[in-house]
């Protein structure tokens, strides 16, 4: 039932939005929702089978692949402008300048292995288990 509706929207969506221009522009990119699809399939295949890892991983490609499906079919409007399409917001009109980029890009090589380092530090210190009788402050 969820492939029906899924093949129904996407149908959908190609008459009520201009999603579908990209992929008229460019044939080849009509497979992304194509394996969106084949692994909403894939899904079902896997949890009759009772792997449950493998319907997981393809439960997660076939979201990354609807979502890629409404990026690749917007590109390269953001959100697109009901009034006139000047008034879209693009990803080249919405992005930040190159000095901020790099600053950014600076701050998160910094302290991004800061922060990954004190996730560590934080799971080694609370790896153990402790008795009711220790959080509640009792020594043996």
């Amino acid at each position: 039932m969820l492939l029906i509706v899924a093949v129904a929207f996407l149908v959908y969506t190609a008459f009520a939005t201009r999603l579908f221009l990209n992929y008229m522009s460019t044939p080849v990119l009509f497979l992304v929702p194509l394996i969106a699809v084949a692994a909403l399939i894939l899904t079902k295949v896997f949890l009759t089978r009772g792997d449950a890892l493998k319907a997981f991983a393809a439960s997660c490609a076939t979201i990354v692949m609807v979502c890629f499906t409404g990026v690749i079919g917007l590109f390269p409007n953001l959100i697109p402008s009901s009034l006139d399409p000047a008034y879209s917001m693009t990803i080249y009109n919405s992005s930040s300048s190159k000095l901020t980029l790099a600053i950014m890009t600076a701050v998160a090589l910094i302290f991004v292995p800061i922060v990954i380092a004190y996730k560590i530090w934080v799971y080694r210190v609370f790896r153990e288990k402790i008795s009711p009788g220790e959080a509640a402050g009792e020594t043996y």
